[in-house]
């Protein structure tokens, strides 16, 4: 029972974490101080876990470069992206737009030739591609209306994580372990937030308190719980077993929508979520994919 537990708490999180952006974002706090507080949050906690592990990440110029890229990829690049387009759409929306990452990351792999493609894979990436195209109709946005240049962004978000994806799986650096990484990479984005807003951040964002701080808050813990989840995940039941997290995903994050900020989802999002769902179940055969090349990969 405890890894089904663990896979709906981590697929229901995912999905709320839209919900909680949006709410910050609302609050009046500026970006930059979302950005801030947020992963400086996340490194704090990662930090303290380090020492208690007694595990620090190593930080010579191989691992700096390294964490540099992932925080970029992984962290400051796709919330920037959600901030900027999360006050001008539907929870749910984004929540079905970045769900999109494990299709992104199996075509970069693909071009990278680090990963195969099989006949299940093809038939997911073309259901995967349905399901944007369902996403960006007018119609499926229900009563929100969405611009293109908005949508067109929000994709920037999916295609960032399987930058880092495939780049942390092709460059991860030898002797260091999951906890390791995610804590520099959590540092490392800290010390570019914090040497941007000495210059950019409206500091009365932390001298009066109001419910953006408290998802602000919420976020950042709800991270670092989400980060343990996930490698238990992994060590109980391996990466495929941890990725079907996706499925609750995409469903938790409308669902969280239409409770927080009573959105009401079109068909269209409804069939766009079917699909989607589909497209990472079949893009999620790897040993399938394996079984049927013939061969060791390249």
């Amino acid at each position: 029972m405890r890894p089904i537990f663990y896979l709906v708490f981590l697929g229901s999180s995912w999905g709320l974490y839209f919900s909680m952006l949006k709410i910050a974002a609302l609050s009046g706090i500026s970006y930059v101080g979302i950005l801030t507080l947020t992963t400086l949050g996340v490194a704090l906690g990662m930090s303290v876990i380090a020492l208690l592990r007694g595990r620090r990440p190593e930080f010579t110029m191989k691992h700096g470069i390294f964490y540099l890229v992932c925080s970029l990829s992984g962290y400051l690049v796709p919330m920037i992206a959600e901030l900027l387009v999360i006050t001008h759409m539907p929870a749910g929306v984004l929540t079905l737009i970045v769900s999109m990452a494990p299709l992104a990351t199996l075509l970069f792999a693909w071009l990278m030739k680090t990963d195969l493609i099989n006949m299940p894979r093809v038939a997911g990436i073309l259901l995967g591609a349905f399901a944007v195209f369902v996403i960006l109709l007018p119609d499926a946005h229900g009563s929100a209306e969405v611009a293109w240049r908005w949508l067109l962004l929000a994709l920037a978000v999916p295609v960032s994580y399987s930058i880092h994806h495939n780049f942390a799986a092709r460059f991860w650096p030898e002797g260091s372990d999951s906890y390791q990484v995610a804590c520099g990479e959590a540092i490392f984005g800290c010390l570019l937030l914090i040497a941007f807003s000495t210059f950019n951040w409206q500091w009365q964002d932390v001298q009066s308190w109001n419910r953006g701080h408290a998802a602000i808050g919420f976020m950042a813990a709800i991270s670092l719980i989400d980060i343990f989840i996930y490698f238990e995940l992994i060590r109980l039941k391996g990466p495929i077993y941890t990725s079907h997290a996706n499925y609750f995903m995409v469903v938790s994050g409308v669902m969280w929508g239409m409770v927080i900020f009573a959105e009401r989802p079109s068909p269209l999002m409804w069939v766009s979520a079917a699909l989607l769902i589909a497209s990472l179940y079949l893009i999620g055969k790897r040993e399938s994919a394996r079984s049927t090349s013939g061969g060791d990969q390249a």
